[in-house]
């Protein structure tokens, strides 16, 4: 496995780990350890935190999950196959950083509040579309 794919595996496993986390807060009603601030609280009682249903956290966990997959993939396949995974590793990251930009504008525009776990998770999302262009970029 290539340098870049153990790296992106790393994040991945990093934001997985906080969106774990996440997920397992919002199901079991258990407050977010928040350094001495309930910014976690208001973000994860606001209504943006589900998704037709779904916590967005819940969703975190799956990109992650995902972005894993694809870290390992894309050190065990050639040829046209392994083009394929980095632009299906492009595209997923690419949406995770859309996505992940929307969450932290409602944050600081609409809801009020920073949530430095979700801080952590948009970070981890943004490296790993870093790691993706720069896997492009390299051809």
């Amino acid at each position: 496995m290539r340098r870049a794919d153990r790296l992106a595996l790393g994040v991945a496993g990093a934001g997985g780990l906080v969106s774990f986390y996440l997920t397992w807060l919002h199901y079991s009603g258990t407050l977010a350890l928040c350094l001495g601030s309930n910014a976690c609280e208001t973000v994860q009682s606001s209504r943006y935190a589900e998704l037709g249903g779904i916590p967005v956290a819940l969703l975190g966990l799956a990109f992650f999950v995902l972005a894993a997959g694809f870290a390992v993939q894309r050190g065990r396949v050639r040829g046209e196959r392994r083009e394929a995974a980095r632009l299906a590793f492009f595209g997923l990251t690419l949406t995770g950083v859309v996505f992940a930009g929307y969450l932290t504008y409602l944050e600081l525009f609409v809801i009020g509040a920073i949530c430095p776990w979700c801080v952590s998770i948009a970070l981890c999302v943004v490296a790993l579309f870093a790691l993706a262009v720069h896997d492009l970029a390299r051809g």
